[in-house]
């Protein structure tokens, strides 16, 4: 009995480790995904209906966050996702043109992120030694692509 209970503790504090571990990085890698598909959408220069641009891709990186980012447009949640469209030359054009507008025959490029999520641990409640309790974690997400041409309007050419 003495035994097991000298050896459950360590063996239950590496598992608790483990876990928190693996929630943050499945957390860093939803965000990595929600981003990418950010920008998957924005090359197309979509838009779903009732909302500009960039208030689409915002969307669209909400609703591939998995909850992350919150279930609707909460104002914490919808500012930290951000997209820009940049020449090559690395002009920022997000106000001149729009995602699918060309400068000078040259489409931007696009970026969307995420930035400063916090994240919580499982366990926020550990005390170790001299650090208090563990905190959340921040953690960023970015993806860039270049934008294509709109698509054309009716059916496509066969």
């Amino acid at each position: 009995m003495l035994e097991f209970a000298l050896a459950i503790l360590p063996v239950l504090g590496f598992l608790f480790l483990l876990l928190d571990v693996a929630w943050a990085v499945y957390s860093r890698a939803t965000l990595q995904y929600a981003v990418a598909q950010g920008v998957r959408y924005a090359i197309t220069s979509q838009t779903l209906g009732g909302l500009g641009q960039k208030d689409s891709i915002r969307t669209i990186v909400q609703r591939n966050a998995f909850g992350n980012l919150g279930a609707n447009s909460s104002a914490a949640a919808w500012s930290s996702i951000q997209v820009h469209f940049y020449l090559p030359n690395g002009t920022d054009v997000s106000g001149v043109v729009g995602g699918n507008g060309q400068q000078n025959g040259v489409y931007p490029l696009v970026e969307v992120s995420v930035e400063s999520i916090s994240e919580k641990s499982l366990l926020p409640i550990v005390r170790i030694p001299g650090l208090g309790t563990l905190g959340p974690i921040i953690m960023s997400a970015r993806a860039w692509d270049r934008m294509e041409a709109s698509p054309p309007s009716g059916p496509p050419a066969m």
